[in-house]
């Protein structure tokens, strides 16, 4: 009785233990090469320009999720200038400018 149930386990073992390895294929990305390192930004400070509002009145952009104007300060940048395609950005003395994508790109 014993030496079946060790053939039967050894047996189990060793029909399962492929299955678990398919299972753990399926999940990864078929797409993606085996030696892919994960991508890191090497920027710390991302602007993500979504919306732009300018008027007569006032200018507003969404930077970030967050709405700022003309002087406000978003992930350590003031915004310099709001114009219709995009925003100047004063970095740490640096001068950056960012763009609003076209709609057709945006996510």
């Amino acid at each position: 009785m014993r030496k079946r149930l060790l053939i039967l386990g050894v047996t189990a073992a060793l029909l399962l233990g492929p299955l678990q390895t398919v299972a753990d294929e399926s999940r990864r990305d078929p797409t993606r090469p085996y030696s892919a390192q994960p991508v890191v930004s090497s920027s710390t400070t991302a602007f993500d320009v979504s919306a732009i509002f300018v008027s007569k009145e006032r200018r507003v952009a969404i930077v970030n999720g967050k709405r700022v104007t003309e002087g406000d300060q978003v992930n350590g940048a003031i915004v310099v200038e709001i114009n219709q395609d995009g925003l100047r950005l004063n970095l740490h003395g640096r001068e950056l400018t960012t763009r609003l994508l076209p709609a057709g790109l945006r996510k």
